[in-house]
């Protein structure tokens, strides 16, 4: 019975501890099948993320220098690349599971030379760190930004197109997130889904923006992919809002009109097919001396 569960605890996260141990105790046990099986998994998994990682780079590469290219791909490819590469690794973590549980040896078994290095024990370990790392760094992004609008002065506006889940904006506005809590204190942060109340009630009370939302010929998309644009904005525009960040594609093919709609505010536009890494690189570089410098 306690090999058993030893079995079933390598599939759900227990083999740095099992690692560990081992160094403690300076007992090198023989391993079974499943603790290899277990680390071929978390090999899966990197090799999958490394993939996404590649697949996203080149897809913002033709995105940046080959609008018509990338007009004809699907926006979320690399996405589909990941799920479908993580609904591989979830039939095979079942399988072992299932193998577990019952006492049985994996069918499914997965670079088994390649899993007696000590290589993928310290990767396996390294996951589970970045993965840790992640959760914590995600849980307090969350909890120092409202998910109401009230008393909030900086905003991020999302369109989470139904399926991305608000940490992950969160995640993101982190480094903003802090500065802004810090210079505005508690409650000035929001992180909200973007629609028609939540952008108007941001004009009327923010002093930043950052709208992160998918864009066309000049309008930005509000959830639902309603149209939004310069002569939807209310007269009623904050006195402290100075800064806009408008991540849409072409929103810059109507820049005029949204700098004279958001008056005194600066605006920043895409005239262009813009990217998720160069919004994702302004939030860390850019983002928090922007907020700080606010008054």
């Amino acid at each position: 019975m306690y090999e058993k569960l030893l079995d079933i605890s390598y599939y759900v996260g227990f083999i740095p501890i099992d690692w560990l141990v081992d160094l403690i105790s300076h007992n090198k046990r023989k391993k079974s099948h499943h603790y290899f099986q277990a680390l071929a998994i978390n090999f899966l998994l990197f090799c999958s993320f490394v993939i996404f990682l590649m697949s996203f780079g080149i897809h913002t590469f033709i995105i940046y220098f080959h609008r018509n290219l990338a007009l004809t791909i699907p926006i979320e490819i690399s996405f589909y690349i990941l799920g479908c590469l993580l609904i591989i690794c979830l039939v095979i973590w079942l399988e072992g599971i299932v193998s577990a549980i019952i006492g049985h040896t994996p069918r499914i078994s997965l670079f088994p030379s390649l899993m007696r290095t000590r290589f993928l024990t310290v990767l396996t370990g390294f996951n589970h760190i970045v993965v840790i790392l992640i959760i914590v760094v995600a849980i307090h992004a969350s909890s120092i930004a409202q998910n109401e609008v009230e008393e909030a002065e900086i905003f991020l506006l999302y369109d989470d197109m139904g399926y991305i889940p608000r940490w992950v904006f969160a995640l993101g506005f982190y480094c903003d997130s802090m500065v802004a809590s810090n210079r505005f204190g508690d409650y000035s942060v929001a992180i909200v889904p973007l629609n028609n109340t939540t952008i108007d009630y941001a004009l009327e009370n923010g002093r930043f923006i950052f709208v992160s939302s998918h864009g066309a010929d000049g309008y930005i998309l509000l959830q639902d992919n309603i149209f939004y644009g310069p002569e939807d904005v209310n007269d009623n525009i904050s006195p402290s809002l100075q800064y806009v960040y408008l991540s849409g594609c072409d929103t810059g093919l109507k820049h005029e009109e949204w700098e004279n709609a958001l008056s005194p505010a600066y605006v920043k536009t895409f005239d262009r097919l813009s990217t998720t890494l160069e919004h994702f690189y302004w939030l860390i570089a850019e983002g928090p001396k922007v907020i700080h410098s606010l008054y």
